[in-house]
């Protein structure tokens, strides 16, 4: 199985890069974030190797990270001489612009709710636990929530998008359909686990907040600040996946992702440019063709480039 670019739009199976910030990740983001794809780039590996050993990841570790996602097809090799260079494979390069969109506008606004819910309905009996087991699986992982027994609700699920990703798991007697009446009240904090990702939120700023002030002290060095802006990049990544991102009001007051996002925003942003020098600085003692094609983004500019490229394929 491939390892896409954000786990949310493969499978509830891959990793979820909030739990993770390991070595193949890190890898993957880092040919990701700093590089746009191009058939003709390839970054050495022993490059490779240099900068995630300064994020504290041994040679033998990143050595065998790069090999297990080469085995994989998430990379593509290619060889000159004695020299081993790798590339993000087109398809997973493929998946970067949606999911860099849905990484980057991540709670940068409220979405607009018309009142309708996106309602499953399903029934499976006992000798059907495993199937649905994994239809519960799924339906979590596209920020749904059990109001009831066998019906699942979600407030921005596409109907068209959750007949194709849920084809095999769904019941043949399975409903599917969008509706704004509803009698009776529902309480999110039954039907989402929002007291947990509340923590997850409260953790993750509580993290920022000691960086911030490291930031504006100038207390955080170039190779430092690569470390971090990958790191805190995997975690906000795995919002997406485990936020429903519910009407605002859905939500208590003090819901923290406005916070977490601005914290997010402001160490992100602060850390690319001082991990983009060096990343070149690293790369251009192997590859001065490559280290000339290093470009880091802030969270505003990374919108944007991905704006306009999808205006350009249309």
């Amino acid at each position: 199985m491939t390892y896409f670019y954000h786990a949310v739009l493969d499978s509830p199976h891959l990793p979820r890069e909030l739990e993770h910030d390991s070595t193949q990740n890190m890898v993957v983001a880092l040919l990701g974030e700093f590089w746009s794809y191009s058939p003709t780039l390839a970054v050495p590996s022993a490059a490779i190797v240099e900068l995630l050993k300064r994020m504290d990841i041994s040679d033998v570790a990143a050595r065998a990270a790069l090999s297990r996602l080469a085995r994989r097809g998430t990379l593509v090799v290619s060889r000159a001489g004695r020299n081993t260079s790798y590339s993000l494979a087109e398809d997973v390069a493929a998946t970067i612009p949606a999911s860099e969109t849905l990484t980057m506008t991540f709670g940068q606004a409220e979405r607009d709710w018309n009142g309708e819910w996106t309602v499953i309905v399903f029934s499976m009996p006992e000798t059907q636990r495993d199937r649905r087991q994994a239809l519960r699986e799924w339906l979590r992982w596209l920020g749904f929530g059990p109001a009831r027994d066998g019906v699942w609700i979600s407030p921005h699920a596409d109907v068209a998008l959750m007949e194709t990703k849920l084809t095999g798991l769904l019941p043949a007697d399975g409903l599917i359909f969008k509706s704004s009446q509803m009698v009776g009240e529902i309480n999110p904090f039954e039907v989402w686990p929002l007291a947990e990702i509340r923590e997850i939120y409260k953790t993750f700023i509580e993290e920022l907040r000691p960086i911030v002030y490291r930031l504006r002290a100038g207390m955080v060095s170039p190779a430092d600040a690569l470390k971090i802006s990958l790191t805190i990049l995997a975690k906000w990544r795995g919002f997406p996946t485990v936020d429903p991102d519910l009407p605002q009001a859905s939500l208590p007051a003090d819901w923290p992702r406005r916070e977490a996002r601005r914290l997010f925003t402001e160490v992100y942003d602060e850390c690319t440019p001082l991990a983009e020098i060096h990343v070149k600085n690293v790369i251009s003692k192997h590859d001065r063709e490559c280290a000339a094609r290093v470009r880091g983004l802030t969270v505003q500019e990374t919108i944007e480039h991905y704006k306009h490229a999808a205006a350009l394929v249309r």
